[in-house]
């Protein structure tokens, strides 16, 4: 007798979906071994520095997965990629030189007189990175579902690659069926 193969719906704060998110995974055979995971989730992230930059957006991660383990307890590995349309918004700031220096005979500038600019740009664009998961999933072929673990990410530093935290934690609650 065949066994089913256990699907499942499951929402997840962190991780591949950034702030929060909305995944279906199945397994190709029963209730371990390899499966897949397509997901849509929102993201949002904030850097400063010498420029400030704000970016968020939906996001949609497909990953390939691997569940090892008899029971209900396993060990889930997995690799994917996330895609998506992101709204970036960066503040870039720079000091003019004025050209005044001690010593010199320029008398137009005051001492001490800086000249500080920002500029704004907006853009929605497409963006992308990988990610993995390494984590604990508790699963029944049939109802509660649980997982937790690290979700590291990369991009390969191209103009649509978005930076994101190296170990990201993750965490989701759902139901197998």
């Amino acid at each position: 007798m065949a066994q089913q193969k256990t699907r499942s719906l499951s929402v997840e704060l962190l991780g591949a979906q950034n702030i929060a998110g909305i995944n279906y995974d199945s397994r190709f055979k029963g209730n371990s071994g390899l499966g897949y995971r397509v997901g849509i989730g929102y993201g949002y992230g904030n850097t400063s520095g010498l420029f400030d930059q704000k970016i968020n957006g939906v996001g949609v991660p497909l990953e390939l997965n691997y569940l090892l383990g008899k029971k209900n307890s396993k060990l889930e590995l997995g690799f994917g990629v996330s895609l998506g349309v992101y709204h970036i918004k960066e503040t870039m700031a720079y000091v003019e030189d004025t050209g005044w220096y001690p010593g010199t005979e320029d008398t137009d500038q005051k001492d001490g007189e800086i000249k500080y600019y920002t500029y704004t740009n907006k853009e929605n664009r497409f963006g992308y990175f990988f990610f993995g998961d390494i984590g604990y999933r508790y699963q029944r072929p049939n109802g509660f579902m649980f997982r937790v673990g690290v979700s590291p990410s990369f991009n390969f530093g191209d103009k649509y690659g978005l930076s994101k935290t190296a170990f990201f934690p993750y965490i989701g609650f759902g139901w197998s069926f």
